[in-house]
């Protein structure tokens, strides 16, 4: 399995291919948006946010977001999500997405895992990214023994990191292939606060 990185959306249609596990793709906007979102982390105005949207409706993210956002910072965001959502529309052929957009300042999930979805669109907008392990580096008994926290990743190899600001979509554990698990991930460990987008495809 190997990771594919781009810097143009029609790259993601290598999620597709049997031997690719993950998809990141850099945005222009990046740098801008991670700006933004730390104006929106010092405000405390959005400790977790979670809603379902069609992907053809870009105004949804106006209705769910707080109303004394600043103008420009609700802007950016409604932007980004309205394009993440009509691009996993095209891609994964759903109708629907649920977004999850939160605050953090402690691991949301600390331990190695996989998700048990067919695929979830990770943006660390503002932070450090998500850890990841690829999985022929993965320790799969280490995983599988819940009593360690020990990172499940053969000797020698490093664990990976998403880049902030960077769209990456990570084939989960239900994605159709044969002996795949999906992608092994955690929330960072030396984190201060960070501002996390999560889109799933409702099919």
């Amino acid at each position: 399995m190997r990771q594919v990185t781009g810097d143009q959306l029609g790259d993601f249609a290598a999620i597709y291919d049997e031997d690719v596990e993950l998809v990141s793709v850099t945005r222009p906007q990046a740098e801008v948006c991670e700006t933004l979102s730390r104006r929106l982390i010092r405000s405390r105005q959005v400790p977790e946010l979670r809603w379902v949207q069609s992907v053809d409706d870009p105004d949804a993210p106006t209705r769910e977001l707080p109303s004394t956002v600043d103008a420009d910072v609700a802007s950016s965001l409604v932007d980004q999500i309205a394009e993440a959502s009509e691009m996993l529309g095209e891609l994964l052929e759903c109708k629907q997405v649920g977004v999850r957009l939160e605050t953090l300042n402690a691991p949301m999930c600390p331990r190695f895992h996989v998700d048990h979805i067919p695929c979830r669109m990770l943006i660390t907008l503002s932070g450090e990214g998500t850890d990841w392990i690829p999985n022929s580096e993965v320790d799969w008994r280490v995983f599988d023994n819940l009593e360690t926290a020990v990172p499940p990743i053969h000797e020698n190899k490093q664990i990976q990191r998403l880049n902030t600001g960077h769209w990456s979509l990570l084939k989960g554990g239900a994605w159709k292939k044969d002996g795949f698990r999906g992608v092994v991930h955690r929330s960072p460990h030396d984190v201060g606060e960070r501002l996390l987008l999560a889109l799933d495809p409702v099919f």
